[in-house]
């Protein structure tokens, strides 16, 4: 329970940073407030200073113009500084980080009273990597570039000398801090490839340019801070080194996850496994040709010399099982219908895969078990060489270039190896299921078989490493119910029974400043090329006298036909996002609506969020149709299954339920601030002729209605 004095530090510190003038105290924000600082008031604690009570978090839905920023940081703060606790607000998208950072913490530290230190966490993949960098320079003048440098890139392309001594020169003299996101150009994936690292790759104290890492330079930051502000990824990375190495043990903060609705299938892309069998045959082919070049850089006799026999027998070996494996399964499955890109999928019902590949997986997972400690021997080796402890032949310069070689080596072995597990266990009976699926692929005469693996949920393993783990959480975000409930966002996140939820309404008055227009259509968005027809044609109707249009779309293929479909002149006024990034699509879009021009914008689902155009920047949101999950996706088909199996309605259950989510994500495009006004169209009659319908309808704001009969 929070004692008076805590009580009064939280009020003082509100009101010393609403006084100011110009600033509207708002109401759900104090509500807010009161209920984070009520949950952390609850938590218990032993003599370590550790949670004490059973584990929960606590859920807040804040509507948007709450405030929550302010709002979670003024509950949490006064609290985490008084008990030497880190705070780490986690988010999902940069856009909020950068608020975050640059906006939001500024102000609460000018105005609040408190004092603390803020820093912002990145992976280290998002900073130059200066051993790279200097021997890509090293490099650039000679006709072929040197094999540690090829391997460490995955290509062979280099990258120009003239732009590695900008990299480098700007770095040195303080103009650059060596992050990819704040340098002034946009930096291409396959040029910053060559010039970043990953954790595996990375030599961290051995490395010679140690103590001028733009990354761990940055780290020290982060030592300092009393508020980390960091994204999902980095945060379930930690998690997934055991919490507590890139960042403060999760035991000892206070997490704050912003934007919350996202973590649950993050989370699970970080548990996904996958890997094609001739791109891993083609990699091994890289593994003997690294292993050949590595061989005269080991003294005579040397032991490793064994090693690398070995992996030429064992690579040679698992040759013949990938291709026994991709033989196999062209012969005796039966593809589903070919996807656009000579795509074509295939789902093992249940999970369950045929005696024969479960054979052929569990020669593989032995075979890269293998090759994963031959491996991992020989990066020992070479980072004895680093230490300069080894006898093994290698000089600490040569060990440090082959450092990062054998990292990337090692992870790419590890990552084919849990593959092959994931494959090689048998599926057991009455269980909860994982989900089992192959992607065929045709391109440029080649072809490929990619496997998949992945468990349903998320929401067992978040549970057992981070609400079980953490001091507290709060978990926040404008979209966490799904038709008025918490129930998928707990099922999903596998948040504690004793959790708590609330949920604070926005301060707008969408009655009075949106209308909601559900048009009468003539066709279902069932009937797919009868719907998109419909929309050609009327479309410039629909937006009328509207200059700055949002139009959302559940699918490329449909955004691309309507866009060649409606009137020229209508046309010469769209951008799809196709034809450009998000944030050049929205820059453009801004210029017009500045000029007076009009401004329709074609979009997917990453625009129905994470994109902010106030005021007269956007004044009509169309959505083509309810937004449910692609209906061939085979983890959606996967999770549909075992509910049935469960006697249970998987549609209501899961696809209305996050379809719900998504809408309320997609109309929020529109009111953005408290002088926002606007339309909302949705192009979609099922909202009015299935039953389902009025639940998606009455989860939406209460916007005036405008239903067409």
């Amino acid at each position: 329970m929070l004692t008076e004095s805590q009580k009064k530090l939280i009020q003082t510190t509100y009101r010393k940073f609403t006084d100011r003038e110009g600033f509207r105290p708002r109401y759900g924000q104090r509500v807010m407030i009161a209920e984070i600082a009520k949950y952390l008031g609850s938590i218990k604690e032993n003599d370590q200073g550790l949670r004490k009570s059973p584990p929960a978090v606590c859920v807040v839905e804040a509507g948007t113009g709450t405030g929550k920023t302010l709002a979670y940081s003024i509950s949490v703060l006064p609290l985490a500084l008084e008990e030497g606790r880190t705070v780490i607000i986690s988010t999902a998208t940069t856009a909020l980080q950068e608020q975050v950072m640059s906006k939001d913490l500024p102000e609460l530290a000018k105005y609040s009273g408190l004092k603390f230190n803020y820093a912002l966490a990145k992976g280290r993949g998002r900073y130059v990597c200066l051993s790279k960098l200097d021997q890509q320079l090293e490099n650039s003048g000679s006709e072929q570039t040197a094999l540690p440098l090829f391997m460490m890139q995955g290509s062979e392309q280099t990258v120009d000398k003239s732009e590695l001594e900008i990299f480098l020169s700007s770095y040195a003299s303080g103009k650059w801090d060596g992050d990819r996101d704040t340098w002034e150009s946009v930096i291409e994936n396959d040029v910053w490839r060559s010039l970043s690292t990953d954790n595996q790759q990375c030599a961290k104290r051995r490395c010679s340019y140690f103590n001028s890492c733009p990354y761990y330079e940055t780290r020290k930051t982060w030592d300092e801070a009393d508020v980390i502000v960091v994204n999902h990824d980095l945060l379930l990375s930690d998690l997934a080194l055991g919490g507590g190495v890139l960042l403060p043990s999760p035991e000892s903060s206070i997490l704050v996850l912003d934007e919350a609705h996202h973590l649950a299938d993050k989370a699970l892309n970080h548990f996904t496994v996958n890997g094609g069998l001739k791109s891993a045959d083609s990699w091994l082919k890289s593994l003997s040709k690294v292993m050949v070049e590595f061989s005269p850089y080991l003294g005579q006799g040397n032991y490793l010399g064994r090693h690398i026999a070995d992996i030429s027998d064992v690579s040679t070996k698992l040759h013949e099982w990938l291709t026994r494996t991709y033989d196999y399964l062209i012969e005796t499955i039966d593809w589903d219908e070919e996807e656009a890109g000579g795509v074509r999928r295939y789902r093992f019902k249940q999970a369950i895969i045929p005696d024969a590949l479960l054979e052929m997986a569990g020669e593989l997972k032995v075979m890269f078990a293998s090759l994963c400690r031959l491996l991992d021997d020989i990066r020992s080796e070479v980072t004895k060489a680093v230490d300069e402890k080894s006898d093994c032949g290698l000089s600490r310069e040569e060990g440090e270039q082959w450092f990062p070689v054998f990292g990337s080596l090692c992870n790419r072995a590890e990552n084919l190896h849990a593959l092959w597990m994931f494959y090689g266990k048998e599926q057991k009976e009455g269980g909860v299921p994982n989900a089992r699926w192959l992607v065929y692929r045709e391109y440029e005469n080649q072809s490929d078989i990619m496997l998949y693996g992945s468990p349903l949920s998320a929401g067992g393993l978040l549970h057992e490493e981070l609400w079980k783990k953490c001091f507290a959480a709060v978990l926040t975000s404008a979209t966490l119910t799904a038709i008025g409930k918490f129930d998928r966002l707990s099922q999903k996140a596998g948040l504690p029974k004793e959790s708590v939820y609330h949920q604070v309404q926005s301060p707008f008055d969408f009655q009075n400043v949106a209308n909601l227009l559900i048009p009468n259509m003539g066709a279902s968005a069932g009937e797919p090329e009868a719907h998109t027809n419909e929309i050609s044609t009327n479309l410039v109707r629909w937006i009328g006298e509207h200059k700055a249009v949002l139009v959302l779309f559940s699918s490329r293929r449909q955004m691309n036909d309507v866009y060649f479909q409606v009137d020229r002149e209508l046309r010469e006024d769209i951008m799809t996002q196709d034809d450009f990034s998000k944030q050049e699509l929205v820059k453009r879009h801004k210029s017009k609506v500045d000029e007076g021009e009009r401004s329709v914008l074609f979009g997917l689902a990453s625009l129905s969020e994470g994109v902010d155009l106030p005021g007269d920047y956007l004044t009509h949101v169309v959505i083509a149709k309810i937004p449910f999950s692609v209906p061939n996706d085979p983890l959606e088909e996967s999770i549909s299954e075992w509910l049935e199996s469960q006697g249970r309605n998987p549609f209501m259950e899961v696809s209305v339920p996050d379809a719900s989510l998504k809408l309320i994500q997609a109309c929020g495009r529109l009111i953005r601030t408290e002088q926002d006004t606007g339309q909302i169209t949705i192009l979609d009659n099922r909202l009015i002729t299935r039953r389902y319908g009025s639940m998606l309808i009455n989860s939406l704001p209460p916007y005036k209605r405008i239903i067409e009969s």
